[in-house]
């Protein structure tokens, strides 16, 4: 499994499940899943997700 966001323990196959649901933005993959919303205050994952985004629209 891997793990995208690691403040909040989130994979990639539940941020790519999210973006099939309909979460299109980074913000929408925020509200689904936590990702992107730890101490670290994204800056560790945000890339990732959005490249997820672009992969799996």
């Amino acid at each position: 499994m891997d793990i995208i966001c690691l403040c909040k323990g989130v994979s990639k196959d539940v941020i790519v499940q999210a973006i099939k649901d309909g979460a299109d933005t980074f913000e929408k993959i925020q509200e689904a899943t936590g990702a992107g919303t730890g101490f670290c205050g994204a800056s560790r994952c945000r890339g990732k997700i959005e490249a997820l985004i672009e992969e799996n629209k």
